[in-house]
């Protein structure tokens, strides 16, 4: 009955719902979470763009997945570097098909979406 209470107090002074979302269920609320529609629990960046791994094969940050972030993939192809890396955990990750999948299916999209950079080119 406090929840209840709560939950519409604050609807009521702030206008919001009391609980955050988090649309992939990872346990990062979506304004928080750097790659809002794929679980991606820890969140890794590894090129500090603020949008995660999971999600960024944009790796010029140029703002789409395009030709010149392709010769990126293909020049680390079977190495261990981890901006390369969408499948967790990617640490110590090695650059496979499972991610060249993940590339193509991202070729000439954006980035994204992530809650902490919404709007910007890194990660719309």
């Amino acid at each position: 009955m406090r929840l209840a209470i709560f939950a519409a107090m604050t609807f009521l002074l702030w206008g919001t719902p009391a609980f955050a979302e988090d649309f992939d269920a990872d346990g990062v609320e979506d304004e928080f979470d750097n790659c809002s529609e794929s679980v991606n629990p820890t969140q890794d960046d590894t090129d500090l763009d603020d949008c995660g791994n999971l999600c960024d094969a944009d790796y010029d940050d140029s703002g789409t997945v395009g030709y010149p972030d392709y010769g990126e993939f293909v020049f680390a192809f079977g190495t261990t570097d981890e901006e390369k890396c969408h499948v967790e955990p990617i640490l110590g990750c090695l650059v496979s098909l499972v991610d060249f999948s993940f590339f193509a299916s991202s070729y000439a999209s954006n980035p994204g979406p992530s809650g902490t950079t919404a709007g910007t080119t890194a990660c719309p």
